[in-house]
């Protein structure tokens, strides 16, 4: 799923060129942006109350997609969920291995089992009460991975079972609008030095892509010590059409409500939506 080959545009293209050749580009989901992803979004609990919430009205197994390094994982092993999480990138099952070593956590290692696959086609060979994909993460699949994603997750729910799925949504990005580029900064740490994040995000209305992109320079001593480029393109989707796609697998959008957004999202989800679907059989 990977869409780090297509070429770079707007301001991205231009940090690049300005640097040159010396400057590291790197998948955003790689074993390098990967540390910088868990650095981000931790402690992050956006969308976790609304997820626990819903799953307390259908409390059994939960199957995760897209564990990634455990920012919603933990949640819901600490409160007594016995929770498979699923995830293509090694790199992020790697650091979700290493939470759990954590004293806060190390107790919960045993509710949890992990697996390596691709969530736009996987079989696990049983079924959950609860499927849970978070942070708008079906962004990263094109139309044909999301209906391999709805078939699987169909497979593997549990009748009276729910999906549930976030979508951000941007309102002002119709067909026929011009790209609109939003940008975002932040300072990152990883316990010995700062890091100050550029995010630009890049969204291209007519060919539904969003490139996000993030200038990651490490600071040691009052002065920049490395400079990387992190980048993904990601496949929008509106909200009526994520519904309808859904529903040709044989699922039905019980409801989409707001969500609650905190820390990171809250900033970058300004002028969006984002949207939360619960989804049963």
């Amino acid at each position: 799923m990977t869409e780090s080959a297509r070429p770079l545009l707007g301001l991205a293209a231009k940090i690049a060129d300005a640097f040159g050749p010396k400057l590291p580009i790197h998948d955003l989901y790689g074993p390098d942006g990967s540390q910088l992803y868990d650095r981000m979004m931790s402690n992050d609990r956006a969308e976790i109350d609304d997820f626990l919430s819903i799953a307390g009205r259908h409390r059994g197994t939960v199957l995760e997609l897209a564990c990634g390094n455990g920012r919603t994982t933990l949640p819901f092993l600490k409160d007594g969920y016995t929770v498979v999480g699923l995830d293509s990138s090694p790199d992020m099952l790697e650091r979700l291995a290493d939470r759990l070593k954590e004293p806060e956590w190390a107790d919960y290692a045993d509710q949890l089992t992990t697996v390596h696959s691709d969530m736009s086609d996987f079989s696990l060979g049983r079924r959950f009460d609860l499927v849970v994909l978070g942070m708008g993460t079906v962004w990263m699949l094109d139309e044909e991975q999301r209906a391999g994603l709805f078939r699987s997750v169909r497979e593997h729910l549990n009748e009276g079972g729910r999906f549930l799925l976030t979508l951000p949504e941007h309102p002002d990005l119709q067909d026929g609008t011009s790209a609109v580029e939003q940008k975002h900064a932040f300072v990152a740490h990883d316990g010995t030095a700062p890091t100050f994040c550029s995010l630009i995000e890049y969204f291209d209305p007519d060919q539904k892509l969003r490139l996000m992109s993030i200038l990651s320079q490490r600071i040691e001593d009052g002065e920049v010590t490395h400079n990387v480029l992190y980048a993904h393109w990601n496949h929008l989707v509106s909200a009526t059409a994520l519904e309808k796609e859904i529903e040709q697998t044989g699922m039905r959008v019980i409801e989409r409500r707001d969500v609650q957004e905190t820390r990171v999202t809250k900033a970058v989800d300004t002028n969006r939506h984002r949207w939360m679907f619960e989804v049963g059989i």
